[in-house]
């Protein structure tokens, strides 16, 4: 078998989005083929959903949106590694942590970036990208409380299956392990493809509101990733900021909180010093206790001669 890591990297790159493309394709079909008779509706009732959905359409939107994502992002990376390079798990850096204190400290990191990058959302909404990028915007954010809008344990499961746990590990994979990588092979410069992978990471998501923070979220991910040697504590992280995301919105249907304790996107001027202070505290700990990727982490011919 002749694997990718012989081709020039711009081919891998071209090979990746093609692959992306299929798989995006090929997801759509399994799950229109699927839906209809798993959930008896339409693919016009999924694509029509709103708040006023029947349960069914709800849960058949969740499906098709755990389908696409698991295809996008979950088995493009997997299925690029295993073409590309001999070892695919070390590949994507699938390494257990070398320090357990990183798992607690990745956890404080995010806990206290989050109030700072919720707040910069917040903000931005009240900048004027024109009125297709607002409307956008609402649609998908109808959208996100649609699709979570139960009140029972088992929907918060399923919630944080469907929009936290698949995508955390599909979005690192992809984001992380194998667009950092390939940037960091051609530059040899880390901040260079910690923000170019954080860049597209931000694009996919789809929204100009959304972009800058989820930009910054993911250049946060990657210096955990590189500082950690792990890509499991970025998957981590990448988790907590969705499953307190979806915690919030399940919170709000239960009336256990209001919309904008829920929601947490305005914060006191000195509960966002505080964060600060502490995730530079924390960021300054996860340096101490580094274990960080080698200078040649992404060589695909470590250890061996290249062969034609």
């Amino acid at each position: 078998m002749r694997y990718w890591r012989h081709y020039p990297k711009f081919l891998q790159i071209i090979l990746l989005m093609l692959m992306i493309f299929t798989l995006v394709s090929f997801s759509s079909v399994i799950a229109g083929v699927s839906v209809t008779s798993m959930f008896d509706v339409s693919l016009q009732d999924i694509a029509s959903a709103s708040p006023d959905s029947l349960p069914k359409v709800i849960a058949a939107t969740q499906y098709v949106q755990a389908i696409v994502s698991l295809f996008t992002f979950c088995f493009s990376a997997l299925l690029f590694a295993y073409l590309t390079h001999p070892e695919p798990i070390n590949y994507l850096g699938l390494r257990k942590p070398e320090k357990p204190i990183n798992i607690v400290i990745v956890v404080l990191l995010l806990a206290s970036f989050m109030p700072i990058v919720n707040q910069l959302g917040s903000w931005l909404q009240h900048i004027d990208f024109g009125a297709q990028a607002k409307a956008s915007f609402e649609h998908n954010e109808m959208m996100m409380k649609t699709l979570m809008r139960g009140t029972t344990p088992m929907d918060f499961a399923i919630h944080l299956v469907v929009f936290a746990l698949i995508p955390a590990i599909g979005e690192e994979l992809l984001f992380r392990g194998v667009i950092m990588r390939i940037s960091y092979s051609n530059s040899q410069n880390i901040h260079f493809a910690i923000l170019i992978a954080a860049a597209i990471f931000g694009i996919a998501h789809g929204s100009v509101y959304n972009f800058l923070p989820i930009m910054l979220m993911g250049v946060l991910l990657g210096y955990i990733y590189y500082l950690s040697g792990s890509i499991w504590l970025s998957i981590l992280a990448h988790f907590m900021n969705n499953a307190l995301a979806a915690l919030g919105i399940f919170l709000i249907n239960t009336k256990s909180v209001s919309e904008e304790v829920g929601t947490a996107e305005n914060f006191p001027w000195y509960v966002l010093v505080v964060s600060l202070g502490l995730f530079v505290a924390a960021y300054s700990l996860l340096r101490k206790n580094a274990t960080p990727l080698p200078p040649d982490w992404s060589d695909d011919f470590k250890g061996e001669r290249q062969t034609s």
